[in-house]
Formats: structure tokens, sequence, C-alpha cells
């Protein structure tokens, strides 16, 4: 049987909180062959400590460790897709967590199909107050302006690093949209599992999208003009929608963020 390997990129900072879960998740994953390629932009918590207790009990653990902190998501993912061995890479977000069967029907499925490039699943969303299951497919989630799949939940060939490039820190906070539309108008084949094969930590207050809303709300209205042009022949008018809303989202952002300010000076 063949058996690659297969890399899972886990990109943290200050997770220390959510770290055990992720890891343990991909530990005890039904597929064996991995590696897991943890890149840390410089915890200031506790993280460090516990990734090296890690990386003492399972030799599969490879650790990248910045000497000073990586301030852009994209810097510290693109240091994990360059630390990669395997033929095949996931991503897996430091507080997300794994189903067991995960690693093995992605790659099952690229595999048994060449023309397949990368492979998303659906997912359950959670935190302390929720617990949905999120079904969705590729075509729908274009229809919304959506990334064509959800980054922590992909896995995709190695070689398509080298063809169309890695995360862009420029385009920060919306780095992996940008990347991901860039991949899918050039041709890229994204395909989503239909069952849900990971669990999604929904929104909480560490999130990039919480502490950076204006930047990244701002960035994802662009590019969802940019690439909104590109396939305007698929676009269709939901996305517009979604890219018109992004644009007001960007605008009401602002003025909360103005008034804040404003009231803060009279004061």
């Amino acid at each position: 049987m063949n058996s690659p390997l297969v890399s899972v990129v886990v990109n943290n900072y200050n997770n220390e909180k959510y770290l055990t879960e992720c890891l343990d998740s991909l530990l005890s994953q039904s597929y064996k062959h991995l590696e897991i390629v943890v890149v840390d932009a410089f915890s200031t918590d506790g993280s460090r400590a516990l990734l090296d207790c890690y990386a003492l009990r399972d030799s599969r653990i490879k650790l990248i460790y910045a000497d000073s902190y990586i301030k852009y998501p994209a810097i510290s993912y693109n240091l994990g897709f360059l630390s990669c061995s395997g033929e095949f890479i996931a991503v897996n977000d430091p507080d997300d967590i794994s189903m067991p069967t995960r690693i093995e029907k992605q790659l099952g499925l690229l595999l048994d199909n060449d023309n397949v490039d990368v492979v998303g699943c659906n997912c359950i969303e959670f935190n302390e107050l929720i617990e949905r299951t999120v079904i969705t497919t590729v075509e729908e989630n274009v229809r919304n302006a959506a990334p064509p799949a959800r980054n922590p939940s992909l896995m995709f060939r190695k070689q398509l690093i080298a063809q169309h490039g890695m995360w862009k820190w420029q385009c920060e906070y919306a780095a992996d949209f940008e990347w991901l539309y860039r991949w899918y108008t050039s041709g890229v084949s994204f395909f989503i599992v239909q069952e849900p094969l990971i669990k999604y930590r929904y929104s909480h207050g560490g999130n990039i999208s919480n502490a950076r809303a204006i930047n990244q709300a701002l960035k994802l209205a662009i590019f969802r003009t940019y690439f909104g042009i590109k396939i305007i022949n698929s676009s269709g008018l939901r996305w517009w929608y979604r890219t018109l809303l992004s644009y007001y989202y960007v605008c009401s952002l602002s003025f909360k963020w103005m008034l804040k300010r404003i009231t803060a000076f009279v004061k």
C-alpha cells in the first residue's frame, strides 16, 4: 500500500490553552506516517515548554521556533510549509481538533483522484457556548464569496506551492483568502469531504479576526472585488452582495473606531 509522508503544519502563537487537544488529536490519527511541523511565532505563554515535552514524547513532532515575534501569520505559515518533508501538506490550527480519521480520509481522496489538488472537509464549529455542524461545498462557498475550502481543514499536494506560491504577508489579515483564490483562479482543483473531520474553535478573543477587524475587513472587501472580476462568469449575485456587505462592514467598523477615539479625546 502506498503510504506517503503527510506533513501537518500547526501555526502557533500563545495557544497553550488549546495545544494539548490539538496535538493529541494529530498524534492519535489512524494514519500514522505523519510529521507534525509546529511553528511557534515567539509565544510568551507556556506554549514552548509544552511543545518541548511533546517533541520528547513523539519523534513525529518537528519544532520551528522563531527567534523574535513574527507579526504576520503568513510568514510563520510559510516557514512551516518550507520545513515540510512530506509529499502532502495538511493544515491544523493550534486551537482546532482533527477527528481520528481526518488525515486518512483526505489523503485517500487525493491518492485516488489525480484530478483533485486540494481537499478540505466540513467541520463542527464550537466554543464554550455553541456546537454546530457546518456543511458546505466548494461551489456553495464560491457563490457566497467565501474561501473555496476552510484553511484549517486543508490538505494539498506539496508541488502546488512551487507552482502557485505561498501566503503573502502584504495581504494580511486576509492572506488566506487571497492565497486560496489565487490558487482557485489559477485552475487548482478543490474538493470538500462532506463528513465533518475537524472541530473548529469558533471566534475566541485571540483570533486575528477580532484583533485586526478593520484591516481584515478592508483587505477582504478588496480581494472579493478583485477575484470576483476574475471569475465574473461564475461569481454571481450572492458574491457581489457579500462584497457590498464587506464594504459596509468596513465603514461600520471605521465609524465605531473613530467614535471611540473622539469620545476618549473629549474625556
